[in-house]
């Protein structure tokens, strides 16, 4: 159906007319408009929080204070891995931690080579040379932070055995004694029990 030029040119007007009642303008700039406050509330406003919290978690390590062992809950991107906690320990105290008394007795320099889960809860853990250079008061409580962070990461573990190049090595327990063990036989697991004289009454189970 063919539309006459009068008629074409009327029902633009009309149109235009329309726009002009609508309270349009006609600027080519996008115009604001106010949208009521109720539209978006305020608990999804800002989304940044939330997806934060969304992708972290909270894992202890512990460094000491006051001479005991004392958990410091520390936020690590999930998922969380049994390398994380550990490494993060490794790091050392935050510099508020250590103005609030925080120390490590984990030399620096120490690195985690591998750390495993093995088949009957046990954790098991290869340092680097650094650490076994430690020795006496130092190595007993560095030894005691590492198994305290190992054993939080395994609900009902069976304790932590440590590695160096391979071999396992025993480190003393909390009251410096190291087990004896038979050419052959492996080390028993150190748990969080044996650090008792070190934490607070509500570590040790």
């Amino acid at each position: 159906m063919k539309i006459s030029l009068a008629n074409y040119i009327l029902t633009t007007i009309l149109m235009l007319l329309a726009l002009v009642a609508c309270g349009l303008g006609t600027d080519s700039e996008p115009t604001s408009l106010a949208v009521p406050e109720d539209v978006f509330p305020s608990e999804i406003a800002d989304t940044s929080e939330f997806e934060l919290s969304e992708n972290m978690t909270f894992h202890p390590v512990y460094h000491f204070k006051d001479e005991l062992l004392v958990e410091i809950q520390r936020p690590l991107p999930a998922p969380v891995f049994l390398d994380a906690p550990l490494n993060n320990l490794l790091s050392g105290p935050t510099e508020l931690e250590a103005e609030a008394g925080f120390a490590s007795a984990i030399p620096a320099g120490t690195e985690i080579v591998d750390v495993a889960l093995l088949r009957n809860n046990t954790i098991s853990i290869h340092l680097n040379q650094t650490f076994f250079e430690i020795e006496g008061e130092q190595r007993i409580r560095a030894s005691a932070q590492l198994v305290l962070t190992a054993s939080a990461l395994i609900s009902d573990t069976q304790g932590v055995v440590f590695f160096l190049e391979g071999k396992p090595v025993q480190l003393p327990d909390g009251e410096g004694l190291i087990e004896e063990v038979p050419e052959g036989r492996f080390p028993s697991p150190l748990t969080v029990d044996d650090y008792a004289a070190l934490t607070e009454p509500s570590v040790a189970s």
